[in-house]
């Protein structure tokens, strides 16, 4: 008799263990790897005005927001980012970024993620020379399709602005 109570008991045991929804293992390392090159790219695209790249680093997306240093720096939407990003590379000649004090953080579910560095911004517009030193550029990335793209970013001057030429 004491068999035929273990039987439920199993039974149930077997059901609950088939029906265990378990998620794939994430490797966070490897994702962060993965949003870094995504940052590098993102350098790569300022510096050699490539409008298709920056179009593949950016979520194709109305929620997208890009908040620049000056108040009215609000960018809202993809398209609105693609624009800016044609007129900056239409007007800056000479860009060199360089990136230091990279931070990115992983959610363990390796679907978003955040990351935080410290730019050295250079470029030229005319015969005037721009020269931007430990701008803070933060954001936010998601994954979509397998491949990392930035939902938001936030770039900031220091509150010394003697440093900007």
């Amino acid at each position: 008799m004491k068999k035929l109570r273990m039987i439920p008991l199993v039974l149930l045991m077997l059901a609950t263990a088939a029906c265990r929804n378990e998620q794939p293992v994430c490797d966070v390392a490897a994702e962060k790897d993965a949003i870094k090159l995504a940052l590098q790219k993102y350098v790569i695209a300022n510096e050699a005005k490539n409008i298709s790249m920056i179009e593949e680093l950016w979520a194709n997306d109305t929620a997208v927001l890009s908040l620049g240093t000056e108040r009215r720096d609000v960018i809202r939407g993809f398209d609105a980012v693609r624009q800016t990003f044609e007129s900056q590379f239409e007007r800056f000649e000479d860009t060199f970024i360089s990136a230091r004090d990279l931070m990115i953080y992983v959610h363990p579910a390796c679907e978003s993620g955040w990351f935080s560095e410290v730019l050295q911004y250079n470029f030229t517009i005319g015969e005037k020379i721009y020269e931007y030193s430990d701008l803070r550029f933060s954001g936010f990335l998601e994954k979509r399709d397998g491949k990392w793209v930035i939902l938001h970013t936030h770039l900031s001057a220091p509150a010394d602005n003697n440093n900007m030429k």
